[in-house]
């Protein structure tokens, strides 16, 4: 049993691991993007912002609960809220391209012809960007959607953890418990025995 909790302790601070480059990753890459932006003036996407908030969250929530000891673990509802919040954002940057991803219209007027610095070159529709930043807008998508499974990984063995940490106080307590009531008995059983002094006899 020991072995068992060993072992998911270490999965959870992989985990843990998991998370926090997912989110350093794709909050590297939309600064990027959003630096890029800014050059041009143009206002950020909402959902690019929803998404490094996200991703914000996430980072500091991994740094700070990154050991799985003691009342720690009860952080797992956390961790299923952080599940929804990045699947959320994957969802919301995927439904901007569909299935086209790099040859729909989002990615060809917004996150292409900005990540590749084309208003030097031309109006937006009419320069080709020619693929820029496809790669990157592609792996923030992966590893947004990586992270929403590597929380919910720790919503489940967290709750595990927690499972087994309130057992374990549990059973602390009725040891201790029983520990008191033996030595109360062995107290009452040295009073009632009988003493081995020699009874007086009558004149």
């Amino acid at each position: 049993m020991a072995e068992r909790h060993t072992v998911s302790k270490v999965l959870f601070a992989l985990f843990r691991l998991g998370e926090f480059i997912c989110a350093v990753i794709v909050l590297g890459i939309l600064s990027r993007f959003t630096y890029l932006a800014n050059l041009a003036h143009v206002n950020i996407d909402g959902r690019i912002i929803y998404t490094m908030v996200t991703a914000c969250l996430g980072i500091v929530y991994t740094i700070l609960l990154c050991i799985p000891i003691g009342p720690l673990v009860i952080t797992f509802p956390f961790d299923a809220v952080m599940f929804i919040m990045w699947l959320v954002a994957f969802c919301l940057l995927e439904s901007r391209t569909g299935i086209h991803a790099c040859g729909s219209t989002w990615y060809n007027n917004y996150w292409g012809y900005y990540w590749g610095r084309w208003w030097r070159t031309g109006p937006v529709g009419v320069v080709g960007v020619n693929n820029a930043g496809c790669s990157d807008y592609r792996t923030v998508l992966a590893f947004s959607f990586i992270a929403s499974m590597l929380h919910i990984g720790s919503t489940l063995l967290g709750g595990r953890l927690y499972r087994a940490w309130r057992n374990r106080d549990r059973n602390e307590v009725s040891d201790a418990h029983d520990e008191k009531h033996r030595h109360f008995s062995r107290l009452r059983g040295h009073k009632a025995e009988p003493t081995n002094a020699p009874t007086p006899v009558a004149v």
